[in-house]
């Protein structure tokens, strides 16, 4: 078994001469055990390597979802979670093939599972893009009134999904203008929540909520575009009664309609 392993490994490897791979590949297909090993080492490695699977499909990674499976397979905890399953598959591939099998079973089952974790947030994602209503906004730019010129571009860089940008831009208009428009706040907040920079899409929207204008009464619907983005169920929960408590509240029937859809 220990030559199989030390072999399989040079092979997918692709560390073998032509004549070795080839003297291999004869020796699996003359072999069921050597190709039943090869076909389990394949199957793990589809587990283990996720430069490999995730990025070896450009387009997968322009899904939301695949950024962050992406993002967790390279974060401290799954390195090691993955350890540790390999510790686990080593000690029982020394006894038998019986427990060898319940070890790698049980490898894919977490793994699997981790993934229904962090792919759980798609559901999240639809109703986000639902109920955020980017579109419905007010306009900052206010027709034959003397405009700020940083609120013309950042609106532009906004409407082009130009976040980055947007923000850039947003914040040298709030840092220099005594009175800000409090629209501003919104579209910032916004431009940090399409990033998924939940912390500071927050901030803004409480400077929303401080703002002593008629646009305040909106941040407590915003904030909780922020707590259903970041799948922050019981938050979430909690804004949305806050809402709708009040018949008046800016989004009360949305708020209403999505609480429902969340429980």
């Amino acid at each position: 078994m220990n030559d199989f392993l030390l072999e399989i490994e040079k092979y997918l490897d692709n560390d073998m001469s032509l004549e070795e791979k080839e003297t291999f590949e004869a020796e699996v297909n003359s072999n069921p055990a050597l190709a039943e090993e090869l076909k389990l080492q394949q199957d793990m490695r589809l587990v283990y390597e996720d430069e490999q699977w995730i990025e070896g499909d450009k387009q997968i990674l322009k899904n939301k979802e695949a950024k962050s499976l992406k993002s967790f397979f390279k974060s401290k905890e799954a390195a090691f979670l993955k350890t540790s399953i390999e510790e686990v598959v080593i000690e029982n591939r020394s006894r038998n093939k019986s427990f060898y099998f319940i070890g790698v079973a049980a490898s894919i089952t977490i793994l699997i599972i981790i993934s229904l974790f962090v792919f759980k947030g798609n559901g999240n994602d639809k109703l986000y893009t639902q109920y955020i209503q980017i579109d419905d906004i007010p306009s900052l730019i206010t027709r034959g009134e003397d405009n700020n010129g940083l609120i013309k571009k950042a609106q532009l860089l906004f409407e082009n999904k130009k976040y980055n940008e947007a923000i850039e831009v947003f914040t040298q208009y709030q840092n220099e203008t005594q009175s800000i428009n409090s629209l501003s706040y919104i579209y910032t907040g916004i431009a940090y929540l399409e990033l998924d920079e939940f912390d500071k899409a927050m901030y803004q929207f409480e400077l929303l909520s401080r703002s002593n204008t008629l646009h305040a009464k909106k941040a407590n619907w915003y904030m909780a575009m922020v707590y259903l983005k970041q799948n922050n169920k019981q938050q979430l929960q909690m804004i949305l009664q806050s809402i709708i408590s009040n018949k008046s509240s800016f989004k009360y029937k949305e708020a209403q309609e999505l609480f429902e859809q969340i429980n």
